[in-house]
């Protein structure tokens, strides 16, 4: 996928995984410039309640890692990795 619109429906999830707010924030104006509303970002504390087909992206500390969820099974959550979007 190149620097084009994130296809998705429904919400996009942000996975904070523990990052500071300015980060949340970044991450989100990130998702915004690939199209995403900000109505649809949903910011998650704890990868729990993604339904399997959508959109949930992980925030690290230089970057953003997008992923699609294909299994969720047993509170584990199999989300093979889109690409990455770089801070």
């Amino acid at each position: 996928m190149s620097e084009d619109k994130l296809e998705y429906t429904g919400k996009v999830y942000l996975y904070s995984s523990g990052m500071p707010e300015d980060l949340i924030t970044l991450s989100k104006e990130k998702l915004m410039e690939r199209g995403v509303s900000e109505s649809d970002i949903v910011v998650l504390l704890d990868p729990v309640g993604v339904p399997e087909g959508s959109i949930m992206a992980t925030i690290w500390p230089h970057y953003l890692s997008v992923a699609r969820v294909k299994r969720v099974r047993e509170g584990s959550i199999y989300a093979p990795q889109l690409f990455n979007i770089q801070f």
